[in-house]
């Protein structure tokens, strides 16, 4: 699942599911700034980031400014509800 595409955003994020997960803190969101520079955050990270645009900014040099962190936390967020909602019908 993607939270956001290069058409509307600078980033390409996405939950990377993995069947091999079997804790929700391991689950990985993926941000991509191009095809070969991204990084990768389990559900604990994620959740360490999502209220401090500092720590994002911090953590990825391709980040700019403010905006762009927050609307990283965006999508960390979804992501988060989104593990959330899943573990919740395992």
């Amino acid at each position: 699942m993607s939270y956001s595409k290069w058409l509307d955003s600078k980033f390409y994020t996405y939950w990377a599911a993995s069947n091999t997960v079997y804790d929700k803190g391991d689950e990985v969101f993926l941000v991509h700034h191009d095809l070969t520079t991204y990084r990768g955050f389990t559900y604990t990270e994620c959740k360490g980031m999502i209220d401090d645009t500092l720590k994002i900014k911090g953590k990825m040099n391709f980040v700019d400014n403010d905006e762009e962190a927050e609307e990283l936390q965006k999508y960390m967020k979804q992501f988060i509800e989104n593990v959330d909602n899943e573990y919740l019908t395992k």
